[in-house]
């Protein structure tokens, strides 16, 4: 029986990718999935600038300026993947929910700065991708684990987007954290003064 040759590498990073996008896309509801085909990076760059003027106008300003890394590395993925998303709606879906994540998520403010801080260990990893563009543009065989980084991103974008929108986790994640940060009272101070200790 002779052995079949493995599938080609761009054939299994393709799979891979499609794989990831269409658990993304189930996902996410089609109302709020709209418009992530024609969403460029410069628009999710400048959704949060806006999403910071306004946190600033409620006098809960949270530097979105900490993303800019994210950005730069998802610009410099994208140089890296775009062969392999040639054709396909895929290479939006990188960034893109990151505009969703971040509206839904900005008026919970503990959740919010959970966020920007996951989204910040995801650019420090992407940054390495700036000299990877060059070097290895045109190498098919990178293509798997290339795919592999989507698959991951567009993971987190999908685990993001649950915590964000299931009913009541946020308010409870916020109650949560009020009272960690919240100098706590022990409960028998206020009667300790007419009774003593509880």
């Amino acid at each position: 029986m002779p052995l079949q040759p493995p599938p080609p590498a761009p054939a299994v990073a393709r799979r891979a990718l499609e794989a990831a996008f269409r658990d993304l896309e189930h996902t996410i509801s089609p109302a709020e999935s709209r418009n992530f085909v024609s969403t460029t990076l410069d628009d999710v760059r400048n959704a949060a600038l806006d999403l910071e003027r306004q946190l600033a106008a409620r006098q809960s300003l949270r530097n979105m300026r900490r993303l800019e890394p994210l950005f730069q590395g998802l610009h410099h993925y994208s140089k890296v993947i775009e062969v392999l998303c040639n054709g396909t709606e895929f290479l939006p879906w990188v960034w893109a929910p990151i505009k969703l994540i971040l509206k839904i998520s900005s008026d919970y403010t503990d959740a919010f700065d959970r966020i920007i801080k996951a989204y910040s260990l995801i650019a420090e990893c992407l940054g390495r991708f700036q000299p990877l563009a060059v070097s290895f543009h045109g190498h098919p065989q990178l293509y798997p684990v290339f795919a592999i980084f989507y698959a991951d991103i567009l993971r987190f974008h999908k685990a993001a987007y649950k915590f964000i929108t299931r009913p009541g986790e946020l308010f409870l994640y916020s109650l949560y954290c009020h009272t960690l940060l919240t100098p706590r009272r022990s409960l028998e101070s206020p009667f300790q003064d007419d009774m003593g200790p509880v």
